[in-house]
């Protein structure tokens, strides 16, 4: 590691730091609710392991006491600060000269105010393999590189095993590493510090590319693609004329959902920091790079200085883009957008030296985010508030059906949402992918909250039609409200919303 001696003001940036992180995740502490997901884990045991996201798999494990998933909600949230605090600590330390430690926290919180990371953290049990994603690449650019070549290759392999690492808590965090690579060369171009500056660069694409290699021929080992069976399966469009239309496609698809899933505060204040961002690397290459002494060759090179904050945004994406799977074309996937918000935050530091104007610039952003945070929170419990006595009402028809053990539950349609929940999506667009109505989580919704047929007797005939074609209006109704309806089908039930 690179010479981090926590003095007095690091341990009073660390507490305010971890005062930040904490603010950040009580929403979802409060709310405290699982999500889609969560019912799945809590009644199955299912781990993360089929995703290939090995490490937060074992982890848990340890926490748990065993070989299958419980809920140890909410401590995956409260562990998740420790690990936040230690990235934050790091990039201080990496990229923030600010001598204030109330502004310097601020700055450094720039990796965990990505809004989409807020999306993923209504997952009660994903937090710590999240955290644990991102603050893993931020280790490689802690550690110092040896001068020997033995040590070198220590020095490699550690960096590689971290991104390995990484990838196996959560994979769509890939691109992060790549957006600290290139902040990591616009800090040494502000730093005039343009010795061996392509060679880290070349250093860190091979690092990443290694990894990569390491981690796919890792899945293909028999035992771990035996249990990782959706990553290992997973595919890259391909190398011709078609696939790269599609990658095209996916590419302006993914940076046109971006752009429309922000509420109009987060456009405004986002915009602003990127135009002073733009503005920033365009003066840094006037005045920094033309005026060293370096070959013209070098010079044209780091004309790349220029379009930095346009292709932090790109890596943001692109590393899902290349997946032949649209479904990973998602938003809450998108932690790698911890990047651009990194950026977006540290830029203000490096070129505005009057430290009321930086803070005046970045506390706003800073509050709108936990506000973001907050609201989110509240909606994810809002939502289970006005679901849970409607699935109570469900539960309770069905029991009082008497069901046999074998009886199957087919339904069709989806839980609505509450009123609260279409006011917010106005406001937040990327909020509407919150489904909390989800329909595949239903079937484990239903035996959550107490439904006596069998957890594996739950069929949603929309995905999966019935082999006979069934005339509703015949069947008779056993239960009718203002949301659904429960019907007699033969010896089984059949619930359908309206």
């Amino acid at each position: 590691m690179q010479g981090f001696k926590i003095n007095t003001e690091d341990k009073n940036f660390i507490m305010l730091f971890a005062g930040l992180a904490f603010l950040y995740v009580l929403p979802m502490l409060i709310a405290n609710t699982p999500y889609n997901d969560d019912f799945c884990r809590i009644l199955t045991g299912n781990s993360w392991d089929d995703d290939g996201r090995l490490l937060p798999s074992l982890l848990m494990r340890f926490l748990v006491h065993s070989t299958t998933i419980y809920d140890p909600a909410p401590l995956p949230l409260l562990l998740s600060i420790p690990i936040f605090t230690m990235g934050g600590f790091m990039i201080k330390k990496l990229f923030i000269d600010v001598d204030n430690d109330f502004i310097a926290a601020i700055i450094a919180f720039g990796f965990i105010f990505n809004p989409f990371l807020v999306r993923l953290f209504v997952y009660q049990l994903d937090s710590l393999g999240l955290a644990l994603s991102l603050v893993l690449l931020i280790v490689p650019f802690a550690l110092t590189l040896p001068d020997s070549n033995k040590k070198r290759l220590k020095y490699h392999a550690a960096c590689i095993l971290c991104i390995f690492l990484s990838m196996n808590s959560y994979q769509a965090s890939l691109g992060f590493f790549m957006s600290l690579a290139v902040i990591e060369l616009v800090y040494s171009a502000y730093k005039n510090q343009f010795k061996g500056i392509f060679k880290t660069l070349l250093n860190r694409v091979m690092q990443l590319v290694l990894a990569f290699i390491v981690y796919k021929l890792f899945l293909k080992l028999f035992f771990i693609a035996n249990i990782a069976r959706r990553a290992a399966n997973s595919e890259t469009v391909e190398l011709s004329s078609q696939g790269l239309q599609q990658f095209f496609d996916n590419c302006l698809q993914m940076t046109t959902s971006i752009l429309l899933s922000l509420s109009q505060m987060q456009t405004i204040l986002l915009g602003l920091l990127f135009t002073i961002n733009i503005v920033f690397v365009v003066h840094l290459y006037k005045k920094n790079v033309l005026a060293a002494k370096i070959n013209p060759a070098a010079k044209i090179a780091l004309l790349i200085i220029t379009i930095t904050p346009l292709i932090i945004f790109a890596f943001s994406f692109i590393h899902m883009a290349v997946l032949k799977d649209s479904s990973s074309l998602n938003l809450q996937v998108l932690t790698s957008f911890s990047g651009v918000t990194t950026f977006l935050l540290l830029v203000p530091s490096w070129s505005i030296k009057n430290k009321k104007i930086v803070c005046l610039l970045v506390v706003p952003v800073v509050l709108t985010s936990l506000g973001f945070s907050y609201i989110s929170g509240n909606l994810v419990k809002i939502e289970s508030d006005f679901h849970q006595p409607l699935i109570a009402s469900i539960v309770t028809d069905i029991n009082n059906s008497n069901p046999g053990k074998y009886t199957k539950l087919y339904y069709s349609g989806q839980l609505p949402h509450s009123r609260y929940f279409n006011r917010v999506i106005k406001i937040f667009p990327m909020m509407s992918t919150l489904d909390t109505n989800n329909p595949w989580a239903f079937k484990y919704r239903l035996p959550y909250y107490g439904c006596g047929l069998h957890i594996d007797n739950y069929q949603d005939i929309d995905q999966k039609p019935l082999e006979t074609a069934v005339n509703i209006a015949t069947l008779p109704i056993i239960a009718k409200n203002h949301y659904y309806t429960l019907y007699q089908y033969n010896s089984d039930l059949l619930l359908k919303f309206k």
